[in-house]
């Protein structure tokens, strides 16, 4: 089974969080979303909503971002009950756009050297 690293190509500026990964992996992602949509939306649902505030926080700590916009909703599943709901909506700034492409570039060396093994 060929299992050949493929690079990420969002189709929209939306990230949906989850507990599967870790905060790191998604500001990783986030910065993929930022390079190529200049904003992300990061959308969090129940205990996702924790790595939501700590993935934007982060990234507009270390200025690559600016947090736009928090909204928080309600959401109704199926099986009753009710869930939270985190949207923060980030946009890239001059500085970030830098920092981004240089993080990314760091990357793509290494994911060609791994793939060729």
């Amino acid at each position: 089974m060929n299992q050949e690293k493929q690079p990420l190509d969002p189709k929209d500026s939306i990230l949906n969080i989850s507990l599967k990964k870790s905060s790191g992996q998604f500001i990783f992602l986030s910065k993929i979303f930022l390079n190529k949509f200049e904003k992300v939306e990061l959308h969090g649902l129940g205990e996702a909503t924790k790595t939501v505030a700590a993935v934007a926080e982060s990234l507009s700590r270390k200025n690559y971002a600016t947090i736009k916009k928090i909204e928080t909703q309600t959401y109704t599943p199926d099986q009753g009950g009710k869930k939270i709901k985190l949207i923060a909506i980030l946009e890239v700034t001059e500085e970030g756009k830098k920092m981004i492409e240089k993080d990314l570039q760091r990357k793509q060396p290494e994911n060609k050297q791994q793939s060729d093994q």
